[in-house]
């Protein structure tokens, strides 16, 4: 099973999604142990304020009503307000409203302490507006009490009725929100959203500019790893990813000129073995002429050695060049079915080929084309049959397909396949596999053509080699 790809993007933002949930919770505790302590902080905010207005505008109303219209102005609040008002006496008796029932917690917070002053009269209210603004509020209380739990807030009026004392305005809800006098959710709610919103639009710059030079990082590091060992990191950080940056561009300066290096001492040291072989060929020759009928045995295995090293020195060279084929070729056009005709009649010229190929022209590298198609054919011919080519236009890129029936190639050796000197099979000898050098020069040949190579076996046996290319080559460069 595989695993789920997430990614660092994203794995960030949850991360920060956690966070935020943990701080969520956090909060939430941190409310009910404030909730199981008591409520009455909640009165120096907005609540208190709240309840503090609606019982002096009651006081101003009531004041101006009879008192038999009380229960029904009541009823009134609690249909506006979506709470059950009810008016106690300062020893915590209910004169007025719906029947209320305070929990034993409850009733010690009903009873009016403030010690006798002038009482103010139905008919002498003192408004709001009259207060003096640095006089304090009228005593409050908010609790959560009961079973099942209520929430209870109450203020001390200096409403009196006839022939009463001052009454306690009791408001009981169900929820904390209390219809919005106790809590009003939704600036929390907009607030919280908005905390939200700021937080991912400061984190996004910062995880993108990470998550962005990553890719970027991975990208070059891919292409240095395919061997573009020119691939340099432009973007500059000063950062501990500034100094990774720094580390790849050093790495593939120092592979490239290490590769470089080696691929000139294989050249020249091919190079230099074309003049030895030469002449040893050159006094094997003579060395036929003027030997015994006993030597000849000897020395036709001794031609056939030195023919085998030549052979692979002349690969040896073909590969160092391939290297430099954009800078060697210039693109031209050309017509593919002529270039896979000519490749067949060299390559295959007594073996039954069968030909699909589309009617398509081409501007590209054809001598690195020919030599790429040249090397697949002929390791087909050498170890598979039936053998065809096919060749169509799939977009803007030119597919171009070997296939046979042969024994094909270990899954886990496919995608070295193309690398030099490797062979899939250790035991095959010279006699049944060449240098390993040939798929190695057709990766070069096609790469300098602007486009790629892969193997794949075919169901039922036998492997596929697939060359897909660009159809214009401009400059050296795919278009």
């Amino acid at each position: 099973m595989s695993r789920l790809k997430l990614p660092l993007y994203g794995k960030i933002l949850a991360w920060f999604a956690l966070n935020l949930a943990v701080l969520a919770l956090l909060f939430v505790f941190f409310l009910k142990a404030q909730f199981r302590l008591g409520l009455d902080w909640m009165l120096s905010g907005e609540p208190g304020d709240r309840i503090s207005a609606i019982g002096e505008n009651l006081t101003i109303e009531f004041s101006r009503l009879p008192e038999g219209e009380w229960p029904e102005r009541l009823s009134d609040y609690d249909e506006k307000h979506g709470v059950t008002f009810g008016l106690f006496s300062s020893q915590g008796q209910q004169v007025f409203g719906k029947m209320i029932t305070p929990p034993s917690e409850v009733m010690p917070r009903l009873i009016d302490r403030r010690p006798p002053g002038e009482q103010v009269t139905r008919r002498q209210p003192a408004p709001v507006s009259k207060r003096p603004a640095d006089a304090p509020p009228k005593p409050r209380f908010m609790m959560r009490a009961g079973n099942p739990a209520r929430y209870w807030a109450g203020v001390h009026l200096d409403l009196v009725p006839k022939g009463g004392d001052r009454l306690t305005l009791v408001m009981v809800s169900d929820s904390i929100s209390g219809g919005g006098l106790f809590f009003d959710l939704w600036p929390w709610l907009g607030l919280i959203a908005a905390a939200l919103v700021i937080s991912a639009l400061m984190w996004m710059p910062f995880v993108r500019g990470i998550t962005g030079f990553i890719s970027t990082l991975n990208h070059a590091a891919g292409r240095i790893a395919h061997g573009k060992f020119d691939e340099r990191i432009g973007r500059s950080r000063s950062d501990e990813l500034g100094e990774l940056s720094i580390s790849v561009n050093a790495m593939a300066a120092k592979l490239g000129d290490y590769v470089a290096q080696q691929q000139r001492i294989t050249a020249d040291v091919a190079h230099e073995l074309c003049s030895p072989i030469a002449r040893m060929q050159m006094a094997l020759g003579v060395l036929e002429q003027r030997g015994t009928p006993e030597q000849s045995s000897y020395l036709k295995k001794l031609d056939n050695e030195l023919q085998h090293m030549a052979r692979l020195v002349e690969e040896v060279l073909a590969f160092s060049k391939a290297e430099k084929l954009p800078e060697r070729e210039s693109p031209c056009d050309f017509d593919l079915r002529e270039l896979v005709d000519d490749v067949v009649a060299r390559e295959a010229a007594d073996v039954p080929i069968a030909l699909d190929i589309e009617a398509l022209s081409l501007h590209s590298l054809r001598s690195a084309l020919d030599r790429a198609l040249g090397n697949v054919l002929r390791n087909a011919v050498r170890y598979a049959s039936d053998i065809g080519i096919e060749a169509r236009l799939q977009g803007d890129a030119v597919v171009i397909q070997v296939n046979d029936h042969g024994p094909g190639v270990p899954e886990d050796a496919l995608p070295r396949l193309f690398e030099p000197f490797y062979r899939p099979e250790a035991a095959r000898g010279r006699n049944t596999g060449g240098s390993g050098l040939g798929l190695a020069i057709t990766m070069r040949c096609v790469e300098a053509c602007g486009g790629s190579v892969r193997a794949q076996n075919r169901q039922g046996g036998g492997l596929t080699v697939e060359i897909r290319l660009p159809r214009v080559l401009a400059n050296g460069k795919q278009s």
